[in-house]
């Protein structure tokens, strides 16, 4: 992957080379616009977007796919750029969280002005989808996806992606430029306590709404889920426990929804107990 990174670095023309082609590989696309802008800026990062955005212009242009797809993916750069220009100018992760949950709720917003028709086609066939896996279950007991839970839907995934690509492009830019610094920035990424307080208040307010507003709750508390994971990255790094035990508990992360609760949980009150302040290096 630092090889991948040093290639990328080289210049505009091997950088644009890899957004382009990185559209078939998840995250490469993403990773490539984050680093370049996290490192060069904001005209330079342009230019690798522009590239980046090249491959779906072009499949909307000529019908090659369903139009919502490329909008999404579009969509889902122009979030990870700007970012990662958030992060750059702020250094700061709290900010760039926030700024990532504003930025993924405008985007979906903004899709459901401009491309209405297509989101109410993804909503009936989501809700369809839903209908064949309970065929077997009493239709008045299954609980169909409005509009309102896929346009969250869409705000989180973007998120998340965003989210990922940024993660990757920080993370390259401090093997070529700062070894080591990434993990020691991650570990001590902590909300303000109004950070946290406005995070948990949006979910819960979602959680108290109809059932369309839970992907919504999901999008919200996502800065201190990412909280959580690095409380448990610090735990391990204190502890010299190993990578194994990163895997494992990713593991119970991606598999147990319980676990990604007990995160948000505990990272909120993070905010105010400090844990990782009380953890002891292994003697």
């Amino acid at each position: 992957m630092r090889a991948l990174a040093e290639f990328i670095m080289r210049g505009r023309t091997q950088a644009a080379v890899v957004a382009v082609l990185g559209t078939a590989v998840p995250v490469l696309t993403p990773a490539t616009i984050a680093l370049v802008s996290l490192r060069k800026g904001i005209g330079n990062g342009l230019l690798i977007l522009l590239w980046g955005l090249l491959p779906m212009l072009i499949s909307l242009a000529m019908g090659q796919m369903q139009p919502l797809m490329p909008i999404l993916a579009i969509s889902g750069l122009v979030v990870t750029y700007v970012t990662a220009l958030i992060l750059r100018n702020s250094v700061s992760w709290p900010y760039t969280l926030m700024g990532l949950v504003a930025l993924s709720t405008l985007a979906a917003l903004l899709q459901l002005v401009l491309v209405p028709d297509l989101l109410a086609q993804l909503t009936a066939s989501l809700a369809e989808f839903v209908k064949q896996l309970f065929s077997e279950v009493e239709p008045s007991t299954v609980e169909m996806p409005g509009q309102t839970f896929v346009v969250g839907m869409i705000a989180y995934v973007t998120a998340m992606g965003s989210l990922f690509g940024v993660i990757v492009g920080r993370w390259w830019q401090a093997a070529l430029y700062n070894p080591g610094g990434f993990a020691e920035e991650f570990q001590q990424f902590r909300l303000n306590s109004l950070q946290a307080v406005v995070c948990m208040a949006a979910a819960v307010y979602c959680l108290t709404q109809s059932p369309d507003y839970r992907s919504w709750a999901t999008l919200f508390v996502l800065p201190l889920l990412v909280m959580g994971v690095a409380i448990v990255h610090r735990f391990v790094a204190v502890k010299r426990m190993g990578t194994p035990w990163l895997v494992g508990f990713y593991v119970l992360v991606f598999l147990l929804d319980v676990v990604a609760q007990l995160l948000v949980i505990v990272a909120f009150l993070d905010t105010w107990l400090n844990f990782r302040g009380r953890f002891k290096p292994k003697l």
